[in-house]
């Protein structure tokens, strides 16, 4: 078992902590992910919202991202075999190791309203930035800026250009869907909404309607499955591995392949996960259940085939 997971919030409680990627007591570490049989994980430095959209971003930034790096250095010093994912040539190579890491941003308020900013942080090793988080910054509207509804700004335009000519993933999880469209339409590489879900299932503002996620497919980019008990099920305690099948049957059925569908836990960001689902020890599970549902092959795509084929485009 192979996994690819496209978000998690881990290196916010690292840095908070000051405990390691390797072993810990939160959703996720390196072990228990050795121990599934490895995987890639996004690794995402969330930027508070409320405090850093529109500047002192970036100084935060570089705390979290120092974290990650050292985390990085001591595992290489302790022989433990982590990739960190920043090429094509790495993403080739990913299921040669026993695991990796790929870094992001969660929050565009991180670059500081500077395009500088994003490539510098582009050369410290960020692959992927979700745009939003669910408020407003200087790139565009999140899904909580309910009266507006704000597309793209004109730097919001900006850094999508730039995002497609560094060869970034542009992510739009969070992002209000007139912001959502405007990618759509700006991008000249494929999209991934990191970690949302089927609004025809739960009617959260953060998940997706049917045509957005028709979008993504015709796209040729990737909606990644989210573990948040209330972007699952209406009533969060009735989330379990069952409602993550159901949302990703759902997608399934509605794009009709099964190219443009993966993970994105949002492990160590979310507050009620499924009660069946307390950690990346419980991919086991989950995968072992939807094998009962698809056939080798799907499985193989869900689990890591189209999280890679999507980062050889983009990357």
């Amino acid at each position: 078992m192979f996994i690819c997971d496209c978000h998690c919030d881990t290196l916010t409680e690292l840095y908070k902590k000051g405990t390691s990627i390797y072993a810990n007591d939160q959703h996720f570490d390196i072990q228990r992910l050795i121990e599934l049989g490895g995987g890639l994980q996004f690794c995402a430095i969330y930027v508070p919202t409320q405090e850093f959209r529109y500047y002192g971003g970036l100084r935060y930034t570089l705390q979290y991202l120092d974290k990650y790096l050292q985390e990085v250095k001591k595992l290489h010093a302790d022989g433990i075999d982590v990739l960190q994912v920043r090429t094509k040539e790495d993403v080739a190579d990913v299921l040669n190791h026993k695991a990796a890491t790929l870094l992001a941003i969660e929050e565009g308020g991180a670059i500081d309203g500077s395009l500088e900013a994003l490539r510098c942080l582009y050369e410290l090793g960020v692959r992927a930035m979700t745009l939003t988080w669910s408020n407003r910054n200087d790139i565009a509207d999140g899904v909580n800026e309910e009266k507006s509804g704000g597309g793209l700004t004109v730097f919001g335009r900006q850094v999508v250009a730039e995002m497609n000519k560094l060869g970034m993933l542009v992510d739009v999880s969070h992002i209000a869907p007139a912001g959502f469209w405007d990618v759509i339409e700006a991008s000249t590489k494929p999209i991934i909404a990191t970690h949302s879900n089927a609004k025809a299932l739960c009617p959260h503002p953060r998940n997706l309607d049917d045509q957005q996620i028709k979008a993504i497919n015709e796209n040729d980019g990737l909606i990644g499955i989210t573990f948040a008990g209330q972007f699952l099920e209406n009533d969060y305690n009735d989330a379990c591995i069952e409602s993550v099948y159901r949302h990703i049957d759902h997608m399934l059925n509605l794009i009709g392949n099964d190219d443009h569908i993966g993970f994105g836990s949002d492990f160590d960001g979310i507050s009620h996960p499924p009660y069946n689902i307390q950690g990346v020890q419980d991919y086991k599970p989950l995968v072992d259940f939807l094998a009962t549902k698809y056939s080798d092959s799907t499985i193989a795509k869900i689990t890591h085939q189209n999280v890679l084929s999507l980062l050889g485009k983009v990357l």
